[in-house]
Order: C-alpha cells, then structure tokens, then sequence
C-alpha cells in the first residue's frame, strides 16, 4: 500500500481540517505534516477492519493536556492567530479570557499605545521612516517603577496606562507568556523537523526564530551608594533583572556589549559615553521568525514607490497571494500576515488609529499582498521619550524631588535620559526586529537633552505592527515606511 492508496481508503482529509486550523496560509505544510503523521501510523491502520472509516481531527487550539507531549499531530506547528497564540494549556487561556482585570489592561495598553504613536508623531516623525516599540519602553519603565516611591510611583505607573504596580506586572507576565509560547514551539518544531526530516525532502530547512525579552541594571561604582536588596529580589523574581557593578570606565562598553548580544548584532550601542550616569536601566527585545506561508523569491519585482514627499522611489516588491485576515473602511484597509510562533504582521493603508479595535471584525478573504522589501532603524535620543511622560503626567521623576527610595535609600536618584532604538529588516522569508530602551540615571541636577482577490499594495506610505496573538495582543513594534 502506498501513500495514496492509504490517503484514498480514509476518505481523504475533511475540509473541515483545513479550516479549523485557523490559518488558511498554513493548510500546505498542514496537510503535508499530517500524511507524515498518518504514513508513520500506516502499520497501525493496516489491522483496521477493511472498509472503516477513520476520523482524523487535529484540533485547532493547543494540544489537550492528556495528548502525549511528543505527538506528531501536534509538532511543528505555529499556534494559530485565532486562538491564544500560544502552546499554553487550555485552563490558562480561559482564566485569562475569564479576569476582567486583564481585559481592563488590555483596553488601557491600547491607549498607551496610541497616544505614544500620537505623541511620537507630533514630535516630528509623521513624514519620516520610523519604528518604536511601545513594549520595550514599557519594559523598561518597569524597572524604573519598581525602585519609585510616592508620588513618583503613582505618576510613572499613570503614564504607562496602569493603575497598580500589580497591574504594571501582570503585564509584564503576559508578555513573557508570548515568549515562551514562542520559544516552546519553536523547540517542539525542531524536534520535530529531525525527527521526520526524511520525509521533508533535501530542500527543507530547519526550524529557525527568536523572541527574547531582556532586562538588566548597571550601577556605576563612582556612585554614592549600593541598590537596595530588596529592590534587586524584586525585579530578579518579577522582570529577570540582573544587576551589576561596573567601574567607570567599563560600563559603556559593558552595557553596548550586552545590548548587542541581546540583540542578535543587530543594535551594537545605546550611547557613546555613560560614564556621568549613576544607574542605566536597560529592555531589549529581539524577534525573528519566518512568514507561515513565504512570499516567493521568483514572485519579487522592481516597482515604483510613491513617496509622501511625492518623489517616486524604485523598491523590490515582495507578493503572494492567499487567504488572510483582511479589513477595510473608509477610513482604511489592512492585511494580517500570520507568523510562524503565534506572531502576526499587520500591514495598514490609511489611518492606523483604529486597527486594534477592528482586528475582531476582519475576515478571512483571498487576498493579493504586494508589499516591499524594507530596512529601518530608528533612534529616541531628543527626550522625546521623557518628554511623552511629562505629557502624561509624570513631572517627579526627572526633577530633584524624585523619590527612588526603595531602588535605594543611598542614592537620591532622578531619571536623566531615556533613549530607545530599533531596527527592523522585512523579506520573502520573515521578519527581524529588535529594540533596546536605556533609563539613564544619576544623583544631582537634571540636565535635559478563484474569487476576486483584495489588493493590497504598499507602494505608498504605510504603516505596520508586530503584535502577539491571543485575546489581548502585545504590540511588540510600530512603524511606518513613507520614503
């Protein structure tokens, strides 16, 4: 009996497989993955009664908890975009869809988001190329809310859309639920590949991504005084903060070196000189995964990009066409583009502002994506960052009278500077992100400083969001091309 025969005698896969994955751009390496499944289980099914019928149905969220943790049915694949977008159990999924607590978060990390995007904007960059990750800064203010005190704590945790510091963690811990659901199916996904490779062809490749979530703290011995103990328990335990004492003299090079590993090399510094800071309170985050259904090399073209400026710009043009997420208003259309690890991409023409609350209302549609091969990196090194906190209310930190008492009761500390930077690099394969956000602190004065199909074609300005899956989706990254 062959492969076909076998395939034949069961009927063949119901329809229904294929759109109860959630993915319709995933169905080919779906459907692939399965006949291997079923070929592997061939002598099994040979002792089945001729003429049987056997139903074969993959769910479509995670695995259930009493499937065997090695199963084929469920290796090598991206958690779905429909579902929590991550290989967590089922108990965990509802309590977070049961705690309104988390809902009430979700609505106010949107608004932190917009107004961020808004703000940034305004600052100068709504005709310029730029990226920011409001997660990255978040993560970062974190750290700085967990050593504040008094009004201080009360007017930084505002700003970062949170009311608590139970709230600002909460965060944080749904987050890093992202990470190692990512993480977890991209260790299930490599286990899997080796352990049917010879099924995979001699052109298959081997499961590759990243998402890496950092925080560390670096304290200048010239300084005053030692980080409190209990400071450095908290956010070793609620953010994997490690904290370490550096000379003077080697803590720029120490901190650039630590940011460029974090980020796969793709940010190689912060700042050219930090030896004035007392205290450099530093998130990074990096991402690299692969499109579910790759945009075909052969399908990139030459084509003509219409600037904001009104200068026609000559790009390379990635297309594909497929079934995807896709909505549009008067107002604006966008497309969403799965990712392998419960990562979506977001391509958006026209007003974005609305995006996040309209995610519920787009539809699958056949649609033709036209979008071009891109570079960014973009620099926050003007305050724009503490500039956006004063904004929104938070005045204390950045003067003489900030109160970081329980970062230390040695130092009278106050935020300096906050500086991010991110870069991010599109093809016909995937996405590579990162982002590194600095807190710079110091003791003393402040100092500033077959249907038809849709058509979505980018060659005009865009803008886009790399976000989490699940019922409250993390925007991870933000930007816009218009040149």
């Amino acid at each position: 009996m062959n492969k076909h025969d076998l395939l034949d005698a069961m009927g063949g896969i119901d329809p229904k497989y294929v759109n109860e994955a959630g993915m319709p751009g995933k169905k080919k390496f779906r459907i692939a993955h399965f006949e291997r499944y079923v070929l592997a289980a061939a002598g099994l099914i040979l002792l089945v009664v001729a003429g049987s019928v056997i139903a074969v149905r993959r769910p479509a969220t995670a695995p259930e908890p009493e499937e065997a943790e090695g199963s084929p049915a469920t290796l090598m694949m991206a958690p779905s975009d429909t579902t929590a977008g991550a290989v967590t159990t089922e108990s965990a999924v509802e309590e977070a869809a049961e705690t309104d607590s988390l809902e009430g978060d979700a609505l106010m990390s949107n608004d932190f988001n917009q107004s961020l995007i808004s703000f940034i904007e305004a600052k100068g960059y709504e005709s310029e190329n730029f990226m920011i990750s409001p997660t990255s800064y978040r993560a970062a203010l974190a750290l700085a809310v967990a050593g504040a005190d008094g009004e201080t704590k009360e007017e930084l945790i505002r700003a970062m859309g949170f009311e608590t510091m139970d709230e600002v963690n909460a965060w944080y811990t749904s987050v890093t639920e992202s990470e190692d659901a990512f993480n977890e199916w991209l260790k299930y996904a490599k286990e899997d590949f080796k352990e049917y490779s010879e099924y995979l062809g001699d052109d298959a490749m081997e499961p590759d991504g990243a998402f890496d979530i950092q925080n560390s703290i670096w304290r200048n011995t010239g300084s005053s005084g030692e980080l409190s103990n209990s400071y450095r328990k908290y956010v070793k335990e609620n953010f994997g903060a490690t904290a370490e004492n550096v000379d003077q003299n080697k803590i720029t090079e120490k901190v650039n070196s630590w940011i460029n590993d974090s980020t796969n090399g793709m940010i190689k510094s912060i700042s050219n000189d930090l030896s004035y800071t007392d205290l450099v309170l530093i998130n990074t985050l990096y991402l690299r995964t692969s499109w579910t259904e790759e945009f075909p090399e052969e399908a990139t073209h030459e084509g003509t990009f219409h600037a904001l400026s009104g200068e026609n710009i000559e790009k390379d043009f990635m297309n594909n066409e497929d079934q995807y997420l896709y909505y549009e208003d008067d107002e604006s259309k966008f497309v969403v583009l799965p990712m392998n690890g419960g990562i979506r991409a977001v391509f958006i023409l026209g007003d974005a502002e609305n995006v996040m609350e309209n995610l519920d209302k787009a539809t699958y549609e056949k649609v033709n994506v036209t979008i071009p091969k891109f570079e960014n990196e973009t620099s926050f090194s003007n305050n724009e960052l503490i500039d956006y906190l004063k904004a929104q209310g938070a005045e204390s930190a950045f003067t003489s009278d900030a109160d970081f008492s329980l970062m230390s009761d040695e130092m009278k500390l106050m935020i300096t500077d906050i500086i991010q930077k991110t870069k991010i690099k599109v093809d016909e394969t995937g996405i590579e992100a990162a982002a590194a956000t600095a807190i710079m602190m110091t003791e003393g004065a402040f100092l500033e400083n077959p249907e038809e199909p849709k058509e979505f074609t980018a060659d005009e300005p865009f803008k886009y969001m790399i976000l989490t899956s699940g019922e409250n989706p993390e925007m991870l990254f933000y930007g816009q091309i218009v040149e």
